[in-house]
């Protein structure tokens, strides 16, 4: 009698080894992703003050948000290794473990970039060409051979604990169970949004989200088809009654274009120029309101803008377009739409005016001065564009100038904002007509190092004791970001000293303005990052005033063209595609406006009308100085998201369309 033959089956085994295994290492992985996190919100907000009540509140959501990420993480992996891991165990287990171990240095790394800029990375970091990412990188001393090495020590160290799992011992029916658990979990979190309380701030706000899936969920939007948008309602003009000029628009094919019917509401405050006045800008990096002014909420560190102030034309609520630099060219001289990742990086332009190009055509003489590398962001390209006549960037610098101290890792953004505008003034032309000289500046950026640091540090200690403040955190872990605007006031009283020198200077109106405010310093609401001063200063202003009305940057330019066409016959075309109104010049708080702000090149959640503002789908209403109070109006937040949205279509279909001024003859 034959015997039958026992077939033994390791399939099960193998199952199960290997479930037991992937969930050793992913719960020291999930661990290690909640000690990061409540790292992060405990170091991160006892730095910049946040008290405890609002600090439970962040790391509550922060956990939730952590925990989604580690879940879908995993629930991703969990797939793969659970085929992998069945022919190739060993194998399985290993890249297991390199990728989860490069994930959280991944972490720590977002974690580390938003502690220096209080912002998380998102989807902006595709938008910036791979020179001007170096650059900045470079310039926050992140870029080093310390650095690399730290992070390969601390990757091998990570990989090490992702391996101490085996003391965890798991029951088959308890793995399955936790498998099916961690994936309903994820639905839900995914399914259920994670809402943030009304009137956090915007430290808290960011300081809530998970680095990680911040990250990854602008990455797949940004490179997902969901951003196409569909332009079939476009034929509809935008009408606003509240606004100063009522545009008469012509041509439904082109969205933005209306008739050139802008009041001058400038001319009134001026004496008359004997001839075509020249025009000086100076736009200075990351100028914020909340440290430079009357009722700057830091205390004013800003002393000789101050006494400018009072004797110009001031405007305290001005708001710049974009949280970061790459929209004040277009915004303040072109009133332009933004694009995609804002209008220098279109290829080709739009057809469009700006106020540079306009002032040429009449006879100006445009010139630009920088002490930092033009190329960066597309600036020099955009000013050529305009028809420039001197560009001075960091090459044009003579050879007694010396470049701004360098950063740890040897960058430096090239000249600092002194030596800058000497610079400047030394090489401008003689040419016997009318110009437009524009100053921009740099030494208010990261890393924040300017000459004389330890003069302007101790100047900072100074300062400090004549401020009368309570900013909720101390001013003094800023010390650099401080110094530099200190610095950088200096270097305006100087110039302004020599500038005044020139016979031209009788002949010449000032405006000065910021690109955007300082991030690094912790902001108090969502509206803050926009929030800059603006000032017109001129010898033949007839009295000063200070205006609390809301403006934004895109108001600047067609106000000033409107005052020199009706005052000193600059010819501009019948019609125009501004995106901005007229300067409101009321001495009381007020809002007339409806305008979209654009936080970085992909971040678009910023909308203003009237007194309401909206961020990211959450409705506030703006208070005097520009004091955010949290509403909760559904009728009104609908109305908002609806003008919204056709802000930003109408801003894609001109870009992509070329729709923005028909061909010119």
């Amino acid at each position: 009698m034959s015997q039958k033959t026992v077939i033994k089956s390791n399939l099960v085994g193998n199952i199960t080894s290997n479930l037991i295994k992937f969930w050793q290492i992913s719960i020291i992985f999930l661990l290690l992703l909640i000690f990061v996190g409540s790292i992060e919100v405990f170091l991160i907000g006892n730095i910049h003050g946040l008290s405890t009540e609002p600090q439970w509140k962040v790391l509550f959501i922060n956990l939730l948000e952590t925990i989604k990420w580690g879940l879908y993480a995993v629930g991703v992996f969990f797939l793969v290794h659970g085929m992998l891991g069945l022919v190739f165990p060993k194998t399985s287990y290993t890249v297991y473990r390199i990728i989860l171990s490069l994930l959280i240095i991944a972490q720590i790394g977002l974690v580390f970039y938003f502690s220096q800029a209080l912002v998380p990375l998102g989807a902006d970091l595709f938008t910036y060409s791979f020179n001007d990412l170096l650059e900045t990188v470079k310039a926050a001393g992140a870029f080093n051979m310390g650095n690399l090495i730290a992070g390969i020590l601390a990757a091998v160290f990570i990989y090490y604990l992702l391996g101490l799992g085996d003391f965890i011992k798991f029951k088959l029916k308890a793995l399955f169970f936790i498998s099916l658990a961690s994936y309903l979990l994820l639905a839900i979190l995914l399914m259920v949004p994670t809402s943030k309380p009304q009137g956090f701030s915007s430290l808290e706000s960011n300081l809530a989200e998970n680095k990680s899936l911040f990250f990854y969920e602008e990455a797949y939007e940004y490179f997902s088809n969901s951003r196409n948008i569909y332009f079939d309602f476009y034929l509809a003009p935008e009408k606003d009654e509240n606004a100063l000029v009522q545009k008469e628009f012509i041509d439904p094919a082109y969205p933005f274009l209306h008739l050139n019917n802008y009041p001058d509401y400038l001319g009134p405050f001026f004496d008359e120029f004997e001839e075509k006045p020249d025009l000086v800008f100076i736009i200075v990096e990351g100028l914020g309101k909340a440290y430079s002014g009357k009722n700057a909420y830091l205390g004013s560190w800003t002393p000789f803008l101050d006494s400018l102030a009072n004797n110009s034309l001031y405007w305290e609520n001005m708001l710049s377009t974009t949280g970061r630099t790459f929209g004040v060219l277009p915004g303040l001289f072109g009133s332009l739409p933004y694009g995609e990742n804002g209008f220098m990086e279109a290829t080709p332009y739009p057809r469009h005016h700006t106020l540079m190009s306009i002032l040429k055509e009449n006879g100006y003489e445009i010139n630009f001065f920088s002490g930092f590398d033009s190329k960066f962001e597309n600036a020099g390209t955009f000013l050529q564009y305009q028809g420039t006549d001197l560009l001075i960037d960091e090459d044009d610098f003579d050879d007694d100038f010396e470049k701004a101290p360098a950063s740890a890792a040897g960058f430096t953004w090239g000249y600092a904002d002194k030596e800058a505008f000497q610079n400047g003034i030394r090489k401008l032309p003689d040419s016997g007509v009318p110009q437009v000289n524009i100053f921009q500046t740099a030494s208010m950026h990261s890393p924040f190092l300017v000459p004389d640091q330890e003069y302007y540090s101790n100047k900072v200690r100074q300062h400090l004791k004549g401020l009368d403040v309570d900013a909720g955190y101390d001013l003094l872990k800023y010390e650099n970001e401080l110094a530099s605007v200190l610095y950088g006031d200096d270097a305006l009283r100087e110039f302004f000293k020599e500038y005044l020198k020139l016979e031209k200077a009788e002949n010449t109106i000032f405006f000065i303005t910021g690109d955007h405010r300082l991030p690094e310093i912790p902001m108090s609401t969502k509206i803050d990052r926009f929030h800059v001063p603006f000032l017109i200063y001129s010898h033949k202003l007839k009295t000063a005033k200070s205006m609390a009305a809301v403006n934004t940057h895109l108001e600047i330019g067609p106000s000033v063209l409107a005052f020199m066409e009706e005052n000193y016959g600059i010819n501009i075309p019948d019609t125009v595609a501004w995106r901005g109104n007229v300067l409101d010049t009321a001495a009381v708080f007020q809002s007339k406006l409806s305008h979209a702000l654009k936080r970085n090149k992909y971040q678009f959640g910023d909308y203003i009308d009237g007194t309401f503002y909206m961020s990211d789908n959450e409705l506030y209403e703006i208070m005097e100085s520009m004091y955010l109070e949290p509403i909760t109006e559904i009728e009104s937040l609908d109305m908002l998201k609806a003008k919204f949205e056709d802000y930003k279509g109408k801003d894609e279909y001109v870009m992509k369309n070329n729709a923005l001024l028909p061909e010119m003859n």
